[in-house]
């Protein structure tokens, strides 16, 4: 008989693993560089189906029992890292379900309750609600057939709380997918107020998951009618208080494609809490990016939180450098780490683009990545600006008969400052020209506006020299006050130009 009493939550963790699921932990910890929690679930599993006792297994990570308070840290800290498992294979547990079946049809009742009895634990601990219902309708059905009916009306009860928590969670996730993919109204405030006050309830339930999602869920509807835009003061503290509540519950699950780590971690970097020139922000978009390249199934599907989380990098890439890129002193003015960034950036997209995913779903969402690589190649200057240039040139060819809108003022700055820095100015009038025709009758992003015509006024006056184009720059400069980054290029380029503008 298997002694259970003080089993650490540990210990039974790792009980619970099958093999696979085991193996693909150990690798996650090592890859991870977790050397201590990796030697406590090795020595956990090397004397399964015994155990040691606490100070058995102190010893044997720590060689000595004077370390029992880092010990027991390090006990729940290992769990906590469950989550290199659970990102993967959320399902990992459900497996015992059909062990405790197995035990149970051979009559091992001792064992099946032992492992049940972990399984309840562990279950519960992580959130696993679908195969928590499983285990309690087998622990509920064998109460009643030992006549042991108060226990079986007592299980019975959890069990409807249990189910109760998994349609919650059901609900708070269909009701984001129905704003998010049944085209809402974006500019519907009504509508914004009432799935506000539908996920409200949720925020201080006592399920981490159900707080978790319902947090997430605001924040991403939030998003969704107002890009970037976390104004209140109540919206920048919930994007605090779920930063918390994921730390401190890192080892809760959630359904499986289910990335809400990689999501929020976009719309952190799109809140006002990051400033995209930061240490901060370039530390959390490091890390975000080493959330997605460790969520497997990412591979198999376009990631666009992270194609989102580029276009944020890119986005203040071109703010940043895009008046340099003509210079022949640019490599020097761009900071190491940003030229490393842009490198990383490029290469990420080239590899989103090699993907064998685009003709059936994801047509449109391949622009968006052509453009972006287009342009932060061209950001990275010399001959890369050239392959820049063919990719958006290509890119305007092959997509011309899809709606283009949203992207179109983009793709368009991103060519003028290729063909600018290439000195090919005859190039920027006809994009000028093109970029005119196109545009008629949209909407377009009035920063992206002003610099597409302070490149065409400023090519056309270093090709002629006539008045008219200063005239026209001082126009664009007035137009440009309180912009922030075009006001800032326009005087950049103007003063390295030596163009006789007065800009006031």
């Amino acid at each position: 008989m298997i002694d259970k009493s003080g089993l650490l939550t540990i210990q039974k963790f790792v009980y619970l693993l099958d093999d696979f699921h085991y193996r693909e932990f150990c690798l996650r910890l090592q890859l991870s560089g977790s050397a201590l929690p990796l030697k406590l679930i090795q020595s956990i599993r090397k004397k399964l189906p015994e155990f040691d006792t606490h100070e058995k297994l102190c010893v044997a990570v720590y060689s000595s029992f004077k370390q029992k308070q880092n010990f027991n840290q390090l006990s729940s800290y290992t769990f906590k890292l469950s989550y290199l498992l659970s990102q993967n294979y959320p399902g990992y547990l459900h497996q015992n379900v059909t062990r405790i079946e197995q035990l149970v049809n051979e009559g091992n009742l001792t064992e099946s309750n032992f492992r049940a009895d972990c399984l309840v634990d562990i279950a519960h601990q992580v959130e696993d609600f679908l195969t928590l219902a499983s285990v309690l309708k087998i622990l509920t059905q064998q109460a009643f057939l030992t006549r042991d009916s108060t226990l079986g009306f007592k299980l019975s009860m959890r069990l409807e709380e249990v189910l109760q928590n998994e349609r919650l969670c059901g609900s708070i996730i269909g009701k984001l997918r129905q704003t998010l993919y049944a085209h809402t109204e974006k500019n519907s405030t009504d509508k914004l107020k009432q799935l506000k006050d539908f996920y409200r309830p949720f925020h201080k339930h006592p399920a981490a998951s159900i707080r978790i999602l319902s947090q997430y869920a605001h924040l991403y509807t939030v998003y969704y009618f107002n890009p970037g835009m976390y104004n209140s003061t109540g919206d920048l503290e919930m994007i605090e208080s779920l930063d918390k509540e994921l730390t401190n519950n890192s080892h809760v699950i959630f359904p499986f494609l289910f990335d809400i780590k990689g999501i929020f971690g976009f719309l952190v970097i799109n809140s006002p809490i990051m400033k995209g020139d930061s240490a901060e922000a370039k530390r959390h978009y490091k890390e975000l990016n080493k959330h997605y390249s460790s969520v497997k199934f990412w591979k198999n599907y376009l990631n666009m939180p992270q194609i989102f989380s580029i276009a944020v990098q890119a986005t203040r890439f071109v703010s940043v450098y895009h008046y340099l890129v003509h210079r022949s002193d640019y490599h020097k003015l761009i900071a190491p780490v940003d030229q490393k960034l842009m490198i990383e950036l490029s290469d990420k997209c080239a590899e989103f683009i090699e993907l064998d995913i685009w003709e059936k779903q994801y047509k449109n969402d391949l622009v968006s990545v052509k453009m972006l690589y287009g342009a932060l190649l061209i950001l990275k200057g010399g001959e890369k600006t050239k392959q820049g240039i063919e990719t958006l040139e290509s890119l305007l060819t092959s997509y011309q008969q899809m709606n283009l809108s949203g992207s179109t003022d983009s793709i368009f700055l991103s060519l003028m400052i290729g063909y600018f820095s290439v000195k090919k100015y005859d190039k920027c009038s006809e994009t000028y020209k093109r970029y005119l025709k196109v545009i008629k009758d949209k909407p377009v992003y009035e920063g992206n506006d002003i610099s597409i015509h302070t490149y065409y006024y400023l090519s056309r006056w270093i090709e002629t020299e006539s008045k008219q184009y200063i005239a026209k720059l001082e126009a664009n400069y007035k137009r440009s006050k309180g912009t922030g980054g075009p006001q800032r290029a326009m005087e950049e380029l103007v003063a390295y130009f030596e163009v006789p503008v007065k800009l006031k």
